[in-house]
């Protein structure tokens, strides 16, 4: 009678595993075909060999680009080499990237770079906040672009228990943020079990120096997020909701 129970249990069990990593193929088109396009006006960008995560524009045209990100269970392109932050000039007609190199003391041996934000001050000084991962934890850099000589000086990092897989933020205003979470989980064994169950645990919160709290939840793997032009609304991948700002 026990083995019997058991085999039972066993099929149940076997049959909702089954069932769930159908539903998990069909969630991330697994079985999609894709079909060859090719482009009119596209060109490969050599120097980022090693891909790029995210990309955010200046009005004049300049374009930062976040390269090299090292994720779990994703494949890398350059496994022992730092990330790093590019530099485009889209105004030009054939734009190359160029590494920005990185002052003011910062450990750039860990820098392992996903999401990234812009902020234009009113003296029209120019600040990028980065997502880090160093060491497969979760920061926000923050950094001063300088024009004339191009590259990014060090300023400030930010750290908090909420501040867990962060994946993209949207910057506000000086230190001021919305950032999203992508995976409830840190460790990627669970994580893995996360997206086959398709646990919706992830949110995205609003950061300040003087608040920090979770302004919406019960997302499956919440990604990229931007802003409206007036902040009244914020968007992120399968969902917009008014600012509670």
């Amino acid at each position: 009678m026990g083995k019997l129970v058991a085999l039972v249990l066993l099929g149940v069990g076997l049959s909702l595993g089954g069932e769930m990593f159908l539903a998990f193929r069909e969630r991330v088109n697994a079985s999609r075909e894709v079909e060859p396009v090719e482009p009119e006006n596209c060109r490969l960008i050599e120097e980022l060999e090693s891909g790029s995560e995210d990309i955010d524009i200046l009005p004049s045209g300049l374009a930062f680009i976040s390269s090299g990100l090292k994720y779990p269970g994703m494949p890398n392109f350059a496994p022992d080499e730092p990330g790093k932050i590019f530099l485009m000039d889209l105004n030009e007609q054939n734009p190359r990237a160029q590494t920005l190199e990185i002052s003011g003391g910062f450990d750039k041996e860990s820098f392992n770079p996903h999401g990234i934000s812009i902020f234009i001050d009113q003296d029209n000084t120019v600040y990028l906040y980065v997502v880090n991962h160093p060491h497969m934890k979760s920061t926000v850099e923050i950094f001063k672009f300088e024009e004339q000589q191009p590259s990014l000086v060090y300023l400030k990092t930010i750290k908090h228990e909420l501040l867990k897989s962060v994946n993209d933020i949207a910057v506000l205003g000086p230190e001021q943020f919305y950032a999203t979470r992508d995976h409830y989980f840190t460790n990627s064994f669970l994580s893995f079990f996360e997206m086959i169950l398709d646990l919706c645990w992830t949110y995205v919160l609003f950061y300040s120096p003087r608040e920090v709290k979770v302004v919406a939840k019960g997302f499956c793997s919440a990604n990229g997020i931007t802003v409206s032009a007036d902040q009244k609304y914020f968007a992120s991948r399968m969902f917009c909701l008014r600012s509670p700002g």
